[in-house]
């Protein structure tokens, strides 16, 4: 009998928290290339009526994002914890949370508290440049030095905590060269569940000093082609996610290839909703068109 694979439901609604600026300096960081207008008000009944909307459609998975660090808001996190037990008193509004960051911030016990308990994050989405050298993570991402840490330190941290950690790796030039197993040995020993490869997006406009650097920090087509043929020998068919791309578990870790992380290419599948600053929904970041309502 042919077994059919399973296509798991992928689209989620990215939550943008408003931070005014980002304790971080990532040389790639897209939100410099697009406003991002920033709004210090909280509008309950407006977030309340978009999120209904996105639990009619049946999204389950919340991601906490931002133009800066989730955590630099915390007022806001409080304020939203109220709304989930507003709109369901039983089981949380989305079964599955998580947060997107650099990891800044995390080292602090009331922080992670506050995403445990308040929020009931399962999953900490942990952006890394180099995987291989704390010193040059830190140095990529712009992280000052009271807010460094080290890698193996925090996921420990956080995996005593009871977080799923995934690694996100920005798929720059540091991986040229560097045999795919031994990315995933490393990613292995730093205790990762679960591992993404980011290709690294740019647009074709000039004049942005981010794309500029983009380009000449990425990793050869090569080097992208071996992590994802690795993948594809080594791996072990998981899933399919909505919108195409499939989850293989390599090693133990799930790990999956993004190659449209803001979501540019043509599509008939709606990958993710975004809930801005402004209290709106939108369906693509760069685009004030895509607004839903």
């Amino acid at each position: 009998m042919k077994v059919v694979p399973v296509k798991q439901n992928s689209m989620n609604i990215q939550l943008v928290v408003p931070t005014k600026g980002c304790v971080n300096n990532c040389p790639f960081c897209c939100s410099k290339m697009h406003t991002c207008p920033y709004e210090n008000r909280f509008n309950e009944v407006e977030i309340i009526k978009r999120l209904n909307y996105v639990k009619l459609h049946n999204i389950d998975t919340c991601v906490l994002t931002g133009t800066g660090e989730v955590l630099q808001n915390k007022p806001f996190l409080v304020n939203l914890s109220t709304i989930f037990n507003k709109i369901d008193k039983i089981n949380h509004v989305f079964p599955n949370m998580e947060l997107q960051t650099t990891g800044v911030m995390l080292n602090d016990k009331e922080n992670r508290q506050i995403l445990q308990s308040l929020l009931r994050v399962n999953t900490i989405s942990l952006s890394v440049s180099d995987i291989f050298s704390d010193e040059n993570n830190m140095k990529i991402i712009g992280v000052s030095e009271k807010l460094q840490f080290r890698l193996d330190e925090l996921i420990k941290t956080l995996k005593g905590d009871g977080f799923n950690v995934r690694l996100s790796i920005n798929m720059l030039n540091i991986l040229d060269g560097i045999k795919p197993e031994f990315i995933f040995k490393c990613a292995k020993l730093l205790g990762a569940d679960q591992i993404s490869f980011k290709k690294m997006y740019y647009n074709n406009e000039f004049g942005y000093e981010q794309n500029e650097w983009i380009r000449n920090n990425m990793c050869s087509e090569e080097t992208y082609n071996d992590i994802k043929a690795f993948i594809l020998s080594k791996g072990r068919d998981q899933y399919t996610l909505e919108f195409g791309s499939k989850v293989y578990s390599v090693y133990g870790m799930s790990t999956v290839i993004i190659d449209d992380c803001m979501a540019v290419n043509n599509s008939d599948t709606l990958r993710y909703v975004i809930l801005r600053e402004n209290g709106k929904l939108y369906c693509h970041w760069d685009d004030e068109g895509s607004l839903i309502f």
